[in-house]
C-alpha cells in the first residue's frame, strides 16, 4: 500500500484541484443524492482504494501554512509543484471573483488507488451548482474556449472527457445532483459507478464505516489503509486517521486506528515486544509503566533542549512512544521506517527540519495514535 500526502499529491492534482476548487461539506447519503438532496461521500468511493484525503475547506490550511516558521523550508521542495499548484494556483482560481466557487464547492474528497503513480486518484467535490457546466466554465477559462468534451456511457451513467489544451491528458467527469467526480482516468470513474451501483463502497466497508463522525469545522483528514504505524499491523482491513492541525512552530497528526476485534490481540502483542531504543537524539519505549517512568524522569530533569521539550509533552498514559529528530531518522532510514508512518517516509525529506514526537495510547479498547512535529530552527 503506497498512501501518499500532500506532498505528492500536489504532481498528480494540479489540473484536479485548478478544475474545482477548494472547501467542502458533510456526511450525506446516496439515495438522496439522485434525488437532488445530501449525499454520503464515502458512498462514492471505491472500497478496494488504498486512501482517501478528506476537508471541508482546504483554503483555510492553504491561506494558513504561509505563516507557519517551516514554510520556508517546505517551499524548498517546490519541484513537487505542491507550493505553486495548492497554495498558488488554486487560490487564484478560488477567489470570490472567479464563479464564487468558494460559495459553490463544500468538501472535498481524494481517493488513492493501485500503485505509486500520482495520477491514479480520483476527486470528489460536493458542490451546490451544477456540475458539468461548472467544470466547463472552468476548463475553458484555463484552455481557452474551444474545449469540448465527448461523451461516453457505462453502466447507465454519462461520462464526460475533456482534453486539457494540447497536453497530452484528459479529463474525466462523472456529475451528479450535488456532486462531481473527476479522474485523470476513466477507468476509476468507472470503477467509482461500479461501487455505486453493486453497494461496494467505502460507505459500506464494515471497518471503516463503523468509525465516521461528524468533524469540526475546517478539518482536512487522512485515512490510510495502514497501521499508526508499519510495525503495528499488517492487515488490509486496518485503517488509521490522521487528522491534520498546524500553528506557527508545531504541525501534527491525530487519530485513531481502526481494526477488526479479530487483530486486536496481535496489536497489542506487536506493541509488547517493541524493543526500546535511547540512542543519540532517538528514544523508543513500550510499555505504560516505562513510558510513565521515562517521562517522569525527563519532566524532573531541567534540562532546556527542544528534545527533552517534546518528550516532556507526551501522556504518561501512553502505551507506546517515540522521540527523534528527524536528522537522525534520515541517516538511519531502513531501521526506524518502522515506527514511522509511510506517507512520512515516502517524503521524508520534507520532515527533516523537525523533532518528531509520537504515542499510541488504548482508548476504548482501541488504539488513538498523535505526531508531533516541532521545527527546530
Amino acid at each position: 500500500m503506497r498512501f501518499r500526502t500532500v506532498v505528492k499529491i500536489g504532481v498528480g492534482l494540479s489540473v484536479l484541484l485548478f478544475c474545482v476548487g477548494v472547501a467542502f461539506y458533510s456526511f450525506l447519503s446516496l439515495t438522496d443524492a439522485e434525488k437532488g438532496k445530501d449525499i454520503n461521500m464515502f458512498a462514492l468511493i471505491p472500497d478496494d482504494c488504498n486512501g482517501v484525503l478528506d476537508t471541508d475547506n482546504i483554503g483555510y490550511y492553504t491561506s494558513e501554512f504561509p505563516r507557519t516558521s517551516y514554510a520556508i523550508d517546505l517551499d524548498t521542495l517546490h519541484h513537487s509543484e505542491l507550493i505553486n499548484n495548492i497554495l498558488t494556483d488554486i487560490t487564484k482560481y478560488t477567489s470570490v471573483n472567479t464563479h464564487g466557487l468558494s460559495n459553490q464547492i463544500k468538501r472535498l474528497m481524494i481517493s488513492f488507488h493501485d500503485s505509486t503513480p500520482t495520477k491514479d486518484v480520483v476527486a470528489y467535490f460536493n458542490i451546490a451548482g451544477g456540475g458539468n457546466k461548472f467544470v466547463l466554465d472552468i476548463l475553458r477559462q484555463k484552455y481557452g474556449s474551444d474545449v469540448y468534451p465527448k461523451t461516453e456511457e457505462y453502466r447507465g451513467r454519462k461520462i464526460e472527457i475533456y482534453p486539457l489544451g494540447k497536453t497530452a491528458n484528459f479529463l474525466s467527469v462523472l456529475s451528479g445532483d450535488g456532486y462531481i467526480v473527476v479522474s485523470y482516468h476513466k477507468n476509476l470513474i468507472e470503477r467509482v459507478i461500479d461501487a455505486v451501483k453493486d453497494g461496494s463502497s467505502l460507505a459500506k466497508d464494515t471497518v471503516f464505516s463503523k468509525h465516521q463522525i461528524k468533524k469540526s469545522a475546517n478539518y482536512l483528514t487522512f485515512y490510510g489503509r495502514t497501521g499508526s504505524f508499519p510495525l503495528l499491523a499488517d492487515n488490509k482491513n486496518v485503517w488509521s486517521e490522521f487528522e491534520l492541525h498546524l500553528n506557527s512552530d508545531v504541525l501534527y497528526l491525530s487519530g485513531s486506528m481502526y481494526e477488526p476485534d479479530s487483530c486486536m490481540h496481535d496489536t497489542n502483542l506487536r506493541l509488547d515486544n517493541i524493543r526500546n531504543v535511547l540512542s543519540d537524539s532517538i528514544l523508543i519505549v513500550s510499555g505504560r509503566e516505562k513510558v510513565d517512568s521515562c517521562i517522569t524522569n525527563a519532566i524532573s530533569q531541567s534540562r532546556s533542549s527542544i528534545f527533552y521539550h517534546c518528550l516532556s509533552n507526551l501522556s504518561r498514559e501512553a502505551s507506546y512512544i517515540m522521540v527523534a529528530d528527524m536528522d537522525k531518522v534520515v541517516q538511519n532510514i531502513d531501521q526506524y521506517s518502522p515506527y514511522v508512518p509511510e506517507f512520512i517516509c515516502d517524503n521524508i525529506e520534507l520532515f527533516r527540519p523537525f523533532i518528531i514526537s509520537s504515542q499510541i495510547t488504548e482508548v476504548d479498547g482501541g488504539f488513538s495514535h498523535i505526531y508531533v512535529f516541532t521545527y527546530k530552527d
